[in-house]
C-alpha cells in the first residue's frame, strides 16, 4: 500500500484522483501566501495499492502545476512528484533526499514547503 498527502490546487486536472482513495480532506490556511498559491489549500490524504505506485506516481507528474509537489510512500520507498518529474528512492538515502530538495529549490519552491515525510 501507498499513502501520501496532495494539495487539490496543486493539480491541473482532477481525473488522476480517480486512481486513489481518498481518505480525509481538511482545509488549511496558506498564511503569508503569495502568488501562484492560494490563500486556502485543500489537503488530501490518499492511499492506494503498492502495485499502483508506479502508474499513479506517473499519471500525477502529468497534471502537477508549476511550483508545486506531491508525495507518498510505501514501507519502503520514498516518491516525491513534481511537474513531469517524479523521484523514487528508498527511506533513509540521505543523498537522495538531499538531491530531491535542491530540485525543489530550483522549482521555485519556499525552502518552508520543502517538508516530506519519509
Amino acid at each position: 500500500m501507498f499513502k501520501g498527502l496532495l494539495l487539490k490546487e496543486s493539480l491541473t486536472s482532477e481525473k488522476v484522483l480517480d486512481l486513489i482513495t481518498i481518505t480525509k480532506t481538511e482545509i488549511w490556511e496558506n498564511e503569508g501566501g503569495s502568488p501562484p498559491q492560494p490563500e486556502k489549500w485543500t489537503a488530501l490524504s490518499f492511499e492506494g495499492p503498492r502495485h499502483k505506485a508506479d502508474i499513479f506516481a506517473d499519471e500525477l507528474a502529468k497534471v502537477m502545476k508549476p511550483e508545486w509537489y506531491a508525495n507518498f510512500s510505501t514501507e519502503s520507498d520514498v516518491y516525491v512528484i513534481f511537474e513531469n518529474r517524479v523521484f523514487n528512492y528508498p527511506k533513509g538515502n540521505e543523498m537522495m533526499l538531499e538531491m530531491v530538495r535542491e530540485y525543489a529549490i530550483s522549482k521555485g519552491i519556499p525552502q518552508n514547503q520543502i517538508d516530506w515525510k519519509e
